[in-house]
């Protein structure tokens, strides 16, 4: 399988991770609890949102303002600068729970295709 996302060099992000990571905080704020995992497009090609935040959680890169503004927008603040809130791998850290959560809703989300319970003590 190809590798989508460039690798880290010693820790540190290309351009193109970074500006991935902000998309991906953006796509994670306007998710809504039930739905499919959000993509986002790197190098033209569409990758989960919680691949590129776990891809992100070694980075040492200092997060900028813009993105760090955009993750205080829906992550408590008090526990952004408790965790030293200045990296991406900091930010990465804290948004992950909240994939967790929301694909886990995802996947309890009953879809139309799916078979209806059958009654106790009912064969088919």
């Amino acid at each position: 399988m190809q590798k989508v996302l460039p690798e880290l060099y010693e820790g540190h992000a290309p351009i193109t991770l970074q500006n991935a990571f902000h998309d991906a905080l953006e796509a994670l704020e306007e998710w809504e609890e039930g739905n499919e995992e959000p993509v986002v497009a790197v190098e033209g090609r569409g990758v989960p949102i919680s691949r590129i935040f776990a891809h992100m959680s070694a980075c040492g890169d200092l997060l900028p303002l813009r993105t760090r503004d955009v993750l205080e927008s829906f992550v408590d603040k008090g526990s952004f600068r408790a965790s030293g809130g200045s990296l991406y791998a900091d930010g990465a850290k804290l948004v992950m729970p909240l994939c967790v959560e929301r694909l886990t809703l995802s996947l309890l989300r009953p879809t139309s295709s799916a078979i209806p319970p059958r009654k106790a003590g009912v064969e088919a």
